[in-house]
């Protein structure tokens, strides 16, 4: 979205992408471009470019192209790719994260952490799950400043957040907020192995926990067969 300057259509673009990331919208019901325009106070037409933007980011599709746009819904093959991807990054990264991270940034990682755990004492899941995001973000940016990779990683977890929505609860966010301390651990400890190990330990154990959920609780879910 950033290539376009319009600022009608860039505030519409974030405006809708929140309500997306927020779950606020129906993944039933088709995005009304007319209802969003009066909802944000803007004409149509930075509400459609909005819109087209979010289709090329694959956070919002067109079923069929008469039909308008609605909120992505996910196949379980899209579950298994978009964590492999994220596995693959995550691990060819994680030695210049080693090289890279300083004792500044395992504090900023910390406060992330202290933010996710008083959300999580708050018994709100759904935020925690948001937040915990920021957590894997700031380590791609303290590995590179490869601005392909950070933006890749970002929409891939933009991804994550709307697959997991129907499959977060609190006992979800503790166990991925104890998976995060191992990984600060080893990060402190400079440990590579270590950190491989928990990388590979907290990726399969999220991707695991919304396959679990699918087979257990399909009714609640809106994938795609």
């Amino acid at each position: 979205m950033m290539e376009n300057s319009n600022p009608a259509c860039f505030k519409a673009y974030n405006l809708i992408k929140g309500k997306i990331i927020r779950n606020e919208l129906d993944t039933r019901q088709r995005l009304n471009e007319i209802s969003l325009a009066k909802e944000f106070g803007l004409s149509r037409t930075p509400v459609r470019e909005a819109l087209i933007m979010l289709e090329k980011e694959e956070l919002i599709t067109r079923y069929d192209q008469n039909r308008g746009f609605y909120v992505k819904q996910y196949s379980l093959q899209d579950v298994y790719d978009l964590y492999e991807y994220r596995e693959i990054i995550e691990t060819a990264t994680a030695q210049a994260l080693i090289a890279n991270v300083t004792d500044q940034d395992i504090k900023r990682l910390n406060a992330v952490m202290d933010h996710v755990r008083k959300i999580i004492d708050q018994n709100r899941p759904a935020d925690a799950l948001v937040r915990a995001v920021d957590f894997h973000l700031l380590c791609i940016q303290i590995c590179t400043g490869n601005s392909f990779i950070i933006k890749s990683m970002r929409n891939c977890f933009e991804k994550i957040i709307l697959i997991s929505w129907t499959c977060n609860s609190l006992d979800t966010c503790i166990r991925s907020a104890g998976e995060h301390e191992q990984i600060v651990t080893a990060l402190k400890k400079r440990d590579l192995t270590l950190l491989m190990k928990a990388i590979h330990h907290h990726t399969r154990g999220a991707r695991d926990r919304i396959l679990d959920t699918l087979k257990i609780n399909t009714q609640r879910l809106y994938f795609l067969p």
